[in-house]
């Protein structure tokens, strides 16, 4: 049995849930009178080169499932099942729970995902503003949608063809060409072309007859397409619009990935001759049936109102939802990581997997199983849940660590359940914003007795830990880079010391810092100066930490206190090494991986740990109060920090405001010149520095309109965007 109702509700989804796009500020072009190069530049004293911006988020969670039930909410840069993790908070019901963070000034949104003790989820986004708030009601979790990364792309810059409010057909084969205003017409696309479409457009055909043929749909455009022929499989489609529409079939043999949101009025037809992924991002609803028969790998939401149909030889790859309104026919290997919802019959073929992952729940009207279906997953359970008749034909076999839950019971069976994969209903999972249905009753246990339950404590084995923070996020690094002939203006290739790192803490149950862990590499000294590295911890003196391990200490110029913390120092100081020697393997030829003829040398990755005397409130070690330093040489007095942090008691002081240092310790003004440039800067990524003597602002075409603008444009001007850099001048 079948209900066609349920597709209203998918294109209410479709329609209503905005998505996430990373701004790209270049709404201001360059004016005649911008210097060309850093060493002209003056920017406005305020204005410290930060590519960050510090977030204060105020959480609040409503109707608890029991009094004094604690929840875990989670930020991320994403949506959860592609996004990185940057912190976590634990907070009751009715309690303020307030999150201090730092983020990429291009970050425009966040995603915070509230997590229950019975692991029930709820997600929301916010603005990724310097002050940002979210309520959770504990109310039924509806799809919240991810909305991929903007393209950083437009229609303005980067075009050699443009065509404004355009009406007529175009032959189009080689440049970038952009659309702009309304444009009327078919496109007829060959040779190597590019087509960036940014306006209103409304096209009977689009065909491309050539591998090296490459569309985008941009933000804020509204398009319609009658038909798309893309047969080749070297094409390449992006769509990053949340308004386009394909009138009647959309048949696919390149590789095509949807960010935005898109409709397809007939039938979706992913074909042979795709030799990559069609992706989805963000939201398709697909109006008749989707036929898969090559790659599919969704992250985020399709809604299919007629039939799923994954055909043979097809590979699907599910981490979000799926529905079908009709059949689910499966006669291929399907990876199910989230959650498949069918309101009809689902068929697993002869010949054909479905594999169920940890977590994962298909649940269908009816079931009929000829192939295999299988718990993929070594430790955890996967649930098939059948709302009315199951049938498991000749040569049907169910494996692996999955159940089959039929609350009437399993009305045929002719082939096999194979151990330990059972016919039963124990199973729990969540709901999420993938998976609004969950399944069971979960078992709440907290084996630590911290308060956190054991499903949301990354620890539950440790009363005295709960969860983990990260700068900038769980699974990316930050990037340093120094001048050193401070307090001499240098070269501004920032590449005399280049240092990745990234900073995990972790806190209790009351939401305090008991630890911290800094992992780093030395990636790069384009410099012959022998110089050593630490940070100061501007809001700690050194009784606050009880221990330092992890530190490459080689050359006896520093001096520790019993905790390994820098002796005769009012704030806590930790020198991470006093040479980079031992952390690094030098090729032949001078420097280290700043010039592209000497080959490139490899480097350790290191991890220094500080413990904590007491739990500390995060404040305390907010990124904020984290001030990284180099010193040159072995002169230990030598310092260079990021612009206005202040210096150690170690610094010789006699050298600020000489040469071209403007620094005034008595306005809180330091290493800066008079121009305010600084002698190192810090981006929230792994940074792609300058070869060596070639200045950021010609290695990075935008630096020096986002430096001019106070950072207000081109906040991502450090990304490998097209136009962005010069290849020929990076490392």
């Amino acid at each position: 049995m079948k209900s066609n109702y349920l597709w209203i509700a998918g294109i209410a989804v479709l329609l209503g849930t905005s998505s996430c796009k990373k701004e790209v500020k270049d709404d201001q072009q360059d004016s005649g009178d911008m210097p060309t190069n850093i060493f002209d530049l003056k920017v406005s004293d305020d204005f410290n080169f930060e590519s960050t911006r510090d977030v204060k988020l105020s959480i609040t969670v409503l109707n608890p499932n029991y009094a004094g039930e604690k929840f875990r909410v989670n930020v991320y840069d994403d949506f959860p099942t592609i996004g990185n993790l940057i912190t976590s908070g634990i907070t009751e019901a009715g309690k303020e729970l307030l999150v201090e963070f730092r983020v990429a000034t291009a970050q425009d949104y966040l995603y915070l995902e509230k997590v229950s003790s019975n692991g029930s989820r709820e997600l929301q986004r916010v603005n990724a503003s310097t002050f940002a708030a979210a309520k959770f009601n504990n109310q039924s979790v509806a799809i919240q949608l991810k909305g991929a990364p903007g393209s950083g792309l437009n229609c303005t810059t980067g075009c050699s063809t443009s065509y404004n409010n355009h009406s007529g057909n175009l032959n189009l084969s080689s440049g970038v060409v952009c659309l702009t205003g309304t444009y009327n017409g078919n496109l007829t696309l060959s040779g190597n072309v590019t087509v960036r479409i940014c306006g209103t457009a409304s096209m009977n055909n689009i065909n491309i007859n050539s591998n090296n043929v490459t569309v985008y749909f941009l933000e804020n455009s509204i398009v319609s397409v009658g038909n798309m022929n893309m047969n080749n499989s070297g094409a390449l489609a992006y769509n990053y619009s949340d308004s386009l529409k394909f009138t009647n079939n959309f048949s696919c043999g390149g590789t095509f990935t949807n960010n935005g949101k898109m409709a397809v009025h007939g039938n979706l037809n992913i074909n042979n001759n795709n030799t990559n992924d069609f992706t989805n991002n963000g939201e398709i609803y697909v109006e008749k049936d989707l036929n898969n028969n090559k790659n599919l790998t969704n992250n985020n939401y399709i809604f299919v109102n007629g039939k799923l149909k994954p055909n043979g030889g097809s590979t699907t790859y599910n981490y979000c939802a799926i529905y079908s309104v009709e059949t689910y026919e499966n006669n291929s290997t399907f990876y199910n990581y989230g959650y498949v919802k069918c309101y009809d019959e689902t068929k697993v073929n002869g010949g054909s997997s479905f594999y169920n992952y940890d977590g994962a729940l298909l649940s269908t009207e009816d079931l009929v199983i000829n192939g295999t279906l299988n718990g993929a997953s070594s430790n955890g359970l996967g649930t098939v849940k059948v709302a009315d008749f199951t049938r498991i034909n000749g040569g049907g076999v169910l494996s692996g660590n999955v159940e089959l839950c039929d609350s009437s019971g399993i009305e045929v069976n002719n082939g096999s359940i194979n151990s330990p994969a059972a016919a039963s209903c124990s199973n729990y999972i969540a709901t999420s914003a993938c998976n609004p249905e969950g399944f069971g009753q979960a078992q709440i246990t907290d084996t630590d007795g911290d308060g956190v339950a054991d499903n949301i404590d990354d620890y539950p084995n440790d009363a005295t830990r709960a969860y983990n923070s990260y700068y900038p996020s769980n699974n990316t690094f930050a990037t340093l880079g120094y001048e050193d002939l401070w307090p001499s203006q240098g070269d501004y290739d920032f590449n005399d010391l280049v240092i990745n790192y990234r900073i995990k803490k972790v806190l209790n149950a009351s939401n305090n810092v008991v630890e911290m862990y800094t992992t780093y590499m030395v990636r790069a000294i384009g410099a012959t100066y022998d110089n050593g590295f630490g940070f100061q911890f501007d809001d700690l003196n050194a009784s606050e930490i009880s221990t330092v391990t992890g530190q490459s200490l080689t050359k006896s110029i520093i001096n520790l206190n019993a905790n390994k913390t820098e002796a005769g120092q009012n704030k806590a100081v930790v020198i991470f090494y006093d040479s980079p020697e031992p952390l690094i393997n030098r090729v032949a030829g001078s420097m280290f991986n700043t010039i592209k003829t000497n080959g490139s040398g490899t480097f350790d990755t290191t991890t220094v740990y500080i413990g904590f005397t007491t739990p500390l409130a995060p404040t305390k070690v907010a990124q904020s109060k984290l001030n990284p330093f180099l010193f040159v040489d072995g002169a230990r007095g030598k310092e260079v920090h990021l612009p206005d942090m202040v210096p150690t008691d170690k610094a010789n002081t006699q050298l600020l405001g000489t040469s071209q240092d403007d620094s005034n310790p008595s306005q809180g003004r330091y290493y800066k010149t008079s121009n305010n440039l600084p002698w190192a800067i810090e981006v929230p990524a792994s940074f792609d520095y300058p070869a060596e003597k070639e200045s950021i602002s010609d290695a990075y075409n935008y630096f020096i309109s986002w430096a001019s603008s106070g950072g207000a444009n081109y906040t991502n001007w450090y990304e490998n965007l097209s136009g962005y850099r010069n290849a020929n001048k990076i490392y």
